[in-house]
């Protein structure tokens, strides 16, 4: 049993190299169990991992040169984010350990069970804990080089993992107002976001929504991503 034991500590150990080779441009590991349900107790730690958006003009909707949106979907980075994390859950389970994948964002509207645990535990949080990014004045997760242009997928596990020490707590988003100044809704207030405040939303969701509705009613999808543009360029 020593043996094995030594063995399971070293694999864990070189885990994320394991992960970046599958494909993955952005690994953390953190702990989130100040941050979970009743019903995830039991998965304290969490890997993060990301894929960057191509470079820009990527997904940008024009009219007259002036943009519209920025559809940030993209079906093959989520096809690849949802075989790296089925590698991990197989990985980490050989070791007897759980591991329970949550899918990318734009599953949100899947009808499949794993929709509805979304609002459980969002990828925002474990992205954090990993000291990965922060939220930004948009709502978003965003990180240093990247901006918010990244798709994400997480996996909760009881894996004993070398967690980050310094998970971010606070926005680093400075007297930066890119994303506030340019929202075509005005949904974006200027305030930043720290992990212990509760004051409420850090965007308007109502003003948010009406305008994804006229461009649902524009372009046949409700989308809008300016504020993905914006920051971080």
């Amino acid at each position: 049993m020593e043996h094995r034991a030594i063995s399971v500590k070293s694999d864990l150990d070189t885990l994320k190299n394991v992960i970046y080779a599958w494909g993955a441009e952005l690994v953390g590991f953190g702990n989130v169990s100040d941050a979970l349900p009743r019903q995830l107790e039991h998965l304290p730690y969490a890997v993060s991992i990301a894929i960057k958006h191509p470079p820009l003009p990527y997904g940008l909707v024009t009219d007259s040169q002036v943009t519209i949106a920025y559809d940030y979907r993209s079906s093959a980075i989520d096809r690849k984010l949802l075989t790296i994390e089925e590698r991990i859950k197989v990985y980490l389970r050989r070791k007897g350990y759980l591991a329970f994948p949550i899918p990318p964002d734009t599953h949100k509207k899947s009808k499949k069970f794993i929709s509805r645990l979304y609002p459980l535990f969002p990828h925002k949080t474990a992205a954090t804990c990993a000291g990965l990014g922060w939220i930004g004045k948009n709502g978003l997760l965003v990180t240093k080089n990247c901006g918010p242009r990244l798709s994400w997928a997480t996996v909760l596990t009881n894996a004993p993992l070398e967690v980050c020490e310094s998970p971010i707590e606070y926005s680093r988003c400075g007297d930066c107002r890119k994303c506030v100044e340019k929202c075509p809704s005005g949904a974006i207030g200027d305030r930043k976001w720290a992990r212990a405040d509760s004051n409420g939303p850090l965007i308007d969701v109502d003003l948010c929504r009406q305008y994804l509705q006229q461009n649902e009613e524009l372009l046949g999808y409700s989308i809008c991503g300016i504020c993905m543009i914006v920051c971080g360029r």
